[in-house]
């Protein structure tokens, strides 16, 4: 959660352009996806609901993203772990 909330702070601060307009966004986009959001609203919104609801989806999702690569990862150590046990 704390990789989106850096991409959101930085998008919103300038220093990252929305989705595909320069190198910096696509390393945003490879380490948070959800911020391909970034397209349908811009960093100086006006409704502040606008910019909660973005921000709370970018950080659930990636949130939601994480875990599942994280599972994903663990179960397949598992399964390396106890195959090498049979083994032995």
């Amino acid at each position: 959660m704390a990789v989106a909330i850096g991409v959101y702070m930085a998008w919103s601060h300038g220093l990252i352009q929305a989705a595909f307009q320069s190198p910096g966004s696509a390393i945003a986009l490879f380490f948070c996806p959800p911020f391909i959001l970034s397209i349908a609203i811009g960093p100086t919104a006006d409704a502040e609901l606008a910019l909660v609801l973005l921000v709370g989806a970018m950080v659930l999702a990636n949130a939601f993203l994480y875990a599942g690569v994280a599972a994903g990862g663990f179960f397949v150590f598992n399964l390396m772990r106890k195959g090498s046990r049979r083994q032995a």
